[in-house]
C-alpha cells in the first residue's frame, strides 16, 4: 500500500482564518478556493510512497528543530499553466531556506528524488484560475510559524490533506 505524502508548513488558527477571509472577498465565483483546513506551504512534495517507508519519514521529522521564525504573506501571484492562484513572501526568509535544505538532504539520504525546479515558498489560494484578479492586493499577513507537518493527500474529500505527524517550532 502506499500514500501521497508531502512535508509543509502547518498554519495556526489565525492564518487560516486570515486567508480565508482575502479568498471570500476576492476569488472570482468561477474558481476552485482552497480548503482552509487544507491552506498550508508545501516544503518537499514526495508523491506516491509505500507504507514501509514511513517510519523513516516520521524519524527525519523528529530529528529536524525548527526554529520559530516569521514572515510576511505579502504577495499575489499567479501561474497561467496550472491556473493556481497563490501568496507568498516576497522574500523567502533564511529559516525557510534552511529548514526546506536539511529536510531535502534528508530526504535524500533516505532516497528520495527532490524537484529539481527551485524553491518557491507560497500557499495556494485557488485552482483553475481562469485569470489573475485585477489589482488584487495581498493578504499582508504575518505567519508566525510555529509548526510544520507529515501530510497525507487523500483526493476526492475535503479537505485533502490530513497530517500524520506535526512538530512543533523550538
Amino acid at each position: 500500500m502506499s500514500r501521497r505524502l508531502f512535508f509543509a508548513l502547518w498554519p495556526d488558527d489565525g492564518v487560516r482564518r486570515a486567508l480565508a477571509a482575502w479568498q471570500r472577498a476576492h476569488l472570482p465565483d468561477d474558481c476552485r478556493p482552497t480548503h482552509p483546513a487544507d491552506l498550508h506551504l508545501t516544503l518537499h512534495f514526495l508523491g506516491q510512497v509505500e507504507e514501509v517507508r514511513l517510519r523513516a519519514l516520521l524519524a527525519l521529522g523528529r530529528g529536524l528543530p525548527l526554529p520559530a521564525f516569521s514572515f510576511d504573506l505579502e504577495r499575489i501571484g499567479y501561474w497561467s499553466r496550472p491556473r493556481v492562484l497563490w501568496a507568498g513572501p516576497a522574500r523567502t526568509p533564511l529559516p525557510l531556506t534552511r529548514l526546506h535544505a536539511q529536510l531535502g538532504r534528508g530526504l535524500q539520504a533516505l532516497g528520495f528524488e527532490l524537484d529539481p525546479r527551485p524553491f518557491r515558498p507560497h500557499v495556494t489560494l485557488a485552482r483553475k484560475v481562469r485569470r489573475p484578479p485585477a489589482e488584487t492586493a495581498p493578504p499582508s499577513l504575518r505567519w508566525e510559524v510555529c509548526e510544520w507537518a507529515l501530510l497525507e493527500s487523500r483526493p476526492g474529500a475535503r479537505p485533502l490533506y490530513h497530517p500524520l505527524a506535526r512538530w512543533r517550532a523550538v
